[in-house]
């Protein structure tokens, strides 16, 4: 299933246009969490290095807070993650997700940016993530 949403993600993107930008990631990822009545609170942190179709690559690490109920559906989602470039500039990502939390595909805005990233503030993008154990994989076509 995970494998048919990526694949989904991807065709339905492969018409973006020349100015779109892709990124790959994949890292590692830790939670904690407690339990109360039918809620999961969970404190998520992780850890990646990524390239993009602009020949930039580096490492970022995203930090949020996900309440999930007691099927691992999300019911609420807070995640930002900071990304740092080979030239020492960085860019800091807010990310939605509406599906369970062992992986699916969600939304994410560019919305702070330093050096060449500054132009970039306000871009929308999509993206799939999926989890094996404490790695994960993700794909985001921005436009």
């Amino acid at each position: 299933m995970r494998l048919v949403i990526f694949l989904i993600l991807i065709l339905s993107n492969s018409s973006l246009e020349a100015e779109s930008w892709k990124r790959e990631a994949s890292g590692f990822s830790n939670v904690e969490s407690f339990q109360f009545d039918d809620k999961k609170v969970i404190h998520y942190k992780n850890t990646t290095t990524w390239k993009d179709t602009l020949g930039n690559y580096g490492t970022s690490k995203c930090f949020g807070l996900i309440v999930s109920n007691d099927k691992d559906e999300i019911a609420e989602y807070k995640m930002y993650c900071n990304f740092l470039d080979q030239d020492e500039q960085s860019f800091t990502h807010q990310y939605y997700r509406e599906t369970d939390y062992a992986g699916g595909v969600g939304k994410s805005v560019l919305i702070a940016g330093e050096g060449k990233w500054k132009v970039n503030v306000g871009m929308k993008c999509t993206y799939a993530i999926n989890y094996f154990k404490d790695s994960l994989f993700l794909i985001e076509n921005c436009y």
